[in-house]
């Protein structure tokens, strides 16, 4: 992998990883069509880490809400044990998914199938939601929010339904107002992130480093400067707006996804 390859690659992880538009889906079509070498389980650890760093940071003060509510409530009722709760689901799925079935579904069917999908989806659900504002207190999250939206995050695992559409969308169907889905979103994505990251990890270790210090450098900055750029816009945007440019997005790429196939 050289360096213009990391930075592509690096990029499209960092940007689409938190918009509502498939990260694995845009990575997939960028090998096949592109030809780019992205054989590199240290490198997908690298990007991982840094779309996790980028999160963090933006969510800065909900991830300390977060951590210091353990010496403040009891366990039961703080939102570390909800998103641990919601991570489960994609967590169980994923050690039992064969590797065989999971390369099967990393083609650019599958792809423009699932982003026309929950394309549709994603705009039917965000038209339904009440024009009123709801305060943004993920704090009274039920237990049934939770548990949908943790389960809706195993879909994620076909390429291209993308893991924060999914949730947004979930989240949004149970009439959470846009910016809550978001921020729940993105606070769940710090335990999927730091899972994956970890599982590849540990397929490094029996492997080695397999790509160079400039090209992996490379990769980890463009993610992170892209992610952090990515989510905070995103949240922005949704302080006012609706997902339906990004629905409309989903739905016209996987057409034209298609029409190449065809």
């Amino acid at each position: 992998m050289n360096i213009f390859e990391a930075i592509i690659l690096g990029v499209v992880q960092g940007i689409t990883e938190f918009l509502p538009v498939s990260s694995s889906g845009h990575l997939i079509l960028l090998k096949d069509w592109f030809e780019l070498d992205t054989a590199s389980y240290t490198f997908d650890v690298t990007v991982h880490i840094a779309t996790l760093l980028a999160i963090i940071w933006v969510l800065r003060k909900e991830v300390w809400g977060v951590l210091s509510e353990l010496a403040e409530t009891p366990w039961h009722r703080t939102m570390l044990v909800k998103l641990v709760v919601a991570t489960i689901p994609v967590g169980v799925i994923g050690v039992l998914l064969s590797d065989g079935l999971a390369d099967a579904l990393r083609t650019p069917w599958v792809v423009a199938v699932s982003l026309i999908v929950w394309g549709i989806a994603l705009w039917w659900v965000d038209g339904r939601v009440k024009k009123k504002k709801t305060n943004v207190d993920l704090q009274k999250m039920s237990w049934k929010q939770t548990l949908l939206i943790g389960c809706a995050q195993a879909l994620a695992l076909i390429p291209g339904t993308s893991r924060s559409g999914i949730t947004m969308i979930a989240g949004l169907s149970t009439k959470m107002s846009r910016l809550e889905a978001a921020r729940f979103s993105f606070l769940l994505s710090i335990p999927a992130l730091a899972g994956a990251g970890l599982f590849t990890f540990m397929d490094v270790q029996g492997s080695g480093l397999d790509i160079e210090w400039v090209p992996l450098i490379a990769g980890f900055v463009s993610a992170f400067l892209a992610g952090l750029l990515a989510s905070s816009l995103l949240l922005k945007f949704l302080a006012s707006n609706k997902f339906k440019p990004f629905a409309i997005y989903r739905i016209v790429l996987g057409i034209v996804i298609l029409s190449f196939l065809f």
